[in-house]
């Protein structure tokens, strides 16, 4: 499915704003006024920037999808 957009999920509860996501992919996250991590954008970085943004989660709080097959 190389044409599936890519799924990208927050646990808000593991989340705890390190910021990790922000620093590698910041237009795709930002946090939000409670300090954590919203999706602001699927589309504005590159697959393999956001896949890299996910891995780095020191909480391991972010997860992606393409159709049924989980990335990360």
């Amino acid at each position: 499915m190389p044409d599936a957009k890519l799924e990208i999920a927050i646990d808000r509860t593991a989340c705890r704003g390190a910021g990790e996501c922000i620093y590698r992919a910041p237009r795709t996250f930002a946090l939000d006024a409670s300090d954590r991590a919203v999706v602001v954008s699927v589309d504005s970085d590159s697959e393999a920037v956001v896949l890299a943004a996910a891995r780095a989660c020191p909480h391991f709080a972010i997860s992606v999808q393409r159709g049924s097959e989980r990335l990360v």
